[in-house]
């Protein structure tokens, strides 16, 4: 299967297709990073080095290449619980990287404050609104934008991939006890009808990389993060009083919930995947 799984890659980089949205896509709006509040809330090394595998028609967004339907459909008889190998996942890795380094620049580019340069210090600290009883930092604002465009830029790549999955929506079984996948229609569906509460404590983690076709096999998760200034450290958010799993993290609940070790989760910053 690894060999055929290369060859697929291969031929993906001479076909041009293209990554993309998972059966876990979502568009649905949050809260918290991670979960809805009660309220809304592998390429080969070879393909990696290779231009040509990043490139389309003339003046079209650079994508990454995956697997063709013909092959696509010779792996369906064979498994449908393979797992992207290290090669595929750095390559993943890659793009979740370049997205999120075109989304911190363009946002400090188009910033009137910014004008292209990095966030200071002092500029990530100041407090530009309150929102309720919250206050809203220069940090978080521009934290929220860079997210937005990353995510856009991260669908726009994988729109066609069976192993990737952005933002899927994860809830607990009340009668089982166990986490599963939530398909994207039905978590639509609860909020056209004002069905917020049936997400409440679900889990949205930004890029899950998974079995083929199943989203519940979970192999490993990532979340965008932009630290502001850039030499921070990016961390996992801190679930407070009165929301859901406090007073745990957003990676270790992804943990439990997904059925992952520490190693499995990552985080996509424009400086690379940590």
């Amino acid at each position: 299967m690894p060999g055929l799984f290369v060859l697929a890659l291969l031929t993906g980089c001479a076909t041009g297709a293209s990554l993309g949205r998972g059966p876990g896509f979502t568009e649905t709006a949050r809260g918290a990073p991670g979960h809805y509040a009660q309220t809304t809330d592998s390429a080969t090394n070879g393909c990696l080095r290779n231009p040509a595998c990043y490139t389309t028609s003339p003046g079209e967004e650079a994508v990454i290449p995956w697997l063709p339907r013909t092959v696509d459909a010779a792996r369906t008889t064979a498994t449908v619980a393979m797992m992207l190998e290290d090669a595929d996942l750095k390559l993943v890795g890659n793009r979740l990287t370049q997205c999120a380094r075109e989304a911190d620049e363009k946002v400090n580019k188009e910033d009137e404050e910014l004008q292209g340069q990095e966030p200071t210090r002092e500029q990530c600290k100041k407090v530009v609104r309150r929102e309720g009883n919250k206050e809203v930092t220069r940090a978080m604002e521009l934290g929220a934008r860079k997210h937005k465009l990353a995510l856009d830029c991260i669908r726009a790549a994988f729109a066609h991939s069976e192993y990737v999955s952005v933002e899927p929506t994860y809830q607990k079984d009340s009668n089982t006890g166990q986490w599963r996948w939530i398909d994207p229609a039905q978590v639509e569906e609860w909020l056209q009808i004002g069905l917020k509460s049936k997400l409440w404590g679900a889990l949205v983690p930004d890029v899950v990389i998974h079995a083929f076709r199943d989203p519940n096999q979970v192999q490993r998760v990532y979340d965008l993060k932009f630290p502001c200034p850039p030499n921070n450290d990016p961390s996992w958010g801190r679930y407070t009083p009165g929301q859901p799993h406090y007073p745990r993290s957003q990676g270790e609940m992804y943990q439990e919930a997904l059925r992952l070790e520490k190693k499995d989760l990552s985080f996509a910053t424009p400086s690379g995947i940590k």
